[in-house]
């Protein structure tokens, strides 16, 4: 950990003289705003879900699951069933008497294997079932059947809205090891479900999800305190080593197709300078030239054709914008003459040109902020005020971020949705940290039952 925060300290304490570069691509007088517009979003209620005698009580469970992830998708105002409508037919005319919009309601039956779930979205304005479909769960104690219910309620999101929701998904990030080192965990969008796929007596760092989902890139530190980058595939778990000759491999981010990762490299007496590796032939190391100064954290734009990345070339930490084959950089974070600016952790949002990053609020406290790698010199948005905010990485849904926080509910990682500002603990605990939010590990096409 001290060769981490010595590098680091590095790239802080570059001479301004030696990170000169040409300025006239460098937009100035960008302050910060703050802006959340107010959404009007459509009343939703889930109704208790039903089942036989013997499935009763896993249905109630399944169906708060439910109810909770259509809540934080952040597209719908809960409304609390009342008692005299939890049964029986959809009375489409009390309902919207009260103001509603949608109901959900679903049922639970036996398979062969597993369950069939059984989901419908009562559209109450027009007083019709909007759809209905039929989903295989497996049995309640597979590792996955927590996942198989989020999927299905990701498509209860799509059936309201047109976009799948995010809570067929998982956050991996690392927390202290009892023996002092580090555990590589991992936690379903929800907060449920956490259990740790690695630990060991040597520290690790920034890990990040493949977009299958199938594999975990991060850091880990060596005996002789040079960091490694290795590959764990989550299946088998076989940890592969991708980089080890450098004395500090770090910050890998896949591109979107999953064929490369980028990642930060640093030797001796070297910058730390940003290289590409080809994951499906395990080899070809490639320098993606940025120009002077320190460069780490790359993260690739949807279309894997740009980078964001933080650098130090100004003198200050700030993120910049380049090709993925390198080449010339535009500023993206930020920057007034004359003032200090410190910005890092850019995370590129997977559906949009947003990129999100932590800086130096005039609080002087880390906080988010995003700004459009399509309209460079445009305001940036600060969505977090309170506390302290690092470390952000965007769901696939593109609309909610989780980060490293500290609020009054205690330290841990939270999870805020950009479009309403509202925000979630999601583990609370003050050694977690560089949390990376997976893609959507579970489609409900996958577990739709035809013909149902």
């Amino acid at each position: 950990m001290r060769r981490i925060l010595l590098f680091f300290m590095l790239v802080l304490a570059a001479p301004l003289e030696a990170q000169q570069q040409d300025t006239s691509r460098i937009p100035t007088g960008v302050r910060l705003g703050m802006i959340y517009q107010p959404l009007k979003r459509p009343t939703l209620a889930v109704r208790p879900f039903s089942g036989e005698a013997e499935r009763a009580a896993l249905a109630e469970q399944v169906g708060e699951i439910v109810r909770r992830d259509l809540d934080y998708s952040d597209r719908f105002e809960i409304f609390e069933t009342p008692p005299q409508l939890r049964t029986g037919p959809v009375e489409y005319a009390t309902w919207n008497n009260l103001g509603v919009v949608y109901v959900v309601t679903g049922s639970l039956e036996p398979l062969e294997t597993g369950h069939l779930l059984r989901l419908a979205l009562h559209d109450v304005v027009y007083g019709t079932v909007r759809q209905i479909q039929a989903f295989a769960l497996p049995e309640a104690g597979d590792e996955n059947f927590r996942l198989a219910v989020h999927a299905a309620a990701d498509e209860v999101v799509r059936w309201a809205t047109g976009q799948p929701g995010m809570a067929a998904s998982r956050i991996v990030f690392v927390r202290r090891g009892r023996d002092g080192g580090s555990e590589l965990m991992v936690v379903d969008s929800d907060g449920e479900n956490l259990r740790r796929i690695a630990s060991g007596s040597r520290a690790m760092m920034s890990p990040v999800w493949s977009p299958d989902g199938s594999r975990i890139a991060y850091s880990v530190e060596q005996d002789d305190a040079s960091w490694h980058l290795v590959e764990r595939v989550l299946a088998t778990g076989e940890v592969r080593t991708i980089s080890s000759r450098a004395v500090i491999s770090m910050t890998p981010a896949y591109s979107p197709d999953g064929r490369r990762l980028a990642f930060a490299v640093t030797g001796d007496r070297s910058n730390a300078e940003i290289y590409d590796y080809d994951v499906q032939q395990r080899c070809c190391l490639r320098l993606v030239r940025g120009g002077p100064g320190e460069d780490i954290s790359p993260t690739y734009s949807p279309d894997g054709r740009r980078l964001a990345f933080m650098s130090d070339r100004l003198g200050q930490p700030h993120i910049y914008v380049m090709s993925a084959e390198g080449g010339e950089a535009t500023l993206l974070s930020p920057y007034v003459y004359g003032e200090v600016g410190y910005y890092t952790s850019p995370d590129w949002s997977p559906e949009s040109s947003l990129v999100a990053f932590h800086g130096r609020s005039r609080g002087g406290r880390f906080q988010l902020m995003i700004a459009d790698a399509a309209k460079p010199g445009s305001t940036v948005q600060q969505i977090t005020e309170e506390g302290t905010s690092e470390d952000p990485s965007w769901a696939p849904d593109g609309r909610h971020i989780v980060f490293k926080g500290v609020r009054s509910t205690g330290y841990g990682l939270y999870v805020i949705d950009t479009a309403t500002g509202r925000t979630r603990p999601l583990v609370l605990g003050s050694d977690a940290r560089v949390p990376d939010w997976s893609p959507a590990l579970l489609r409900a096409s996958a577990l739709t039952v035809r013909g149902e």
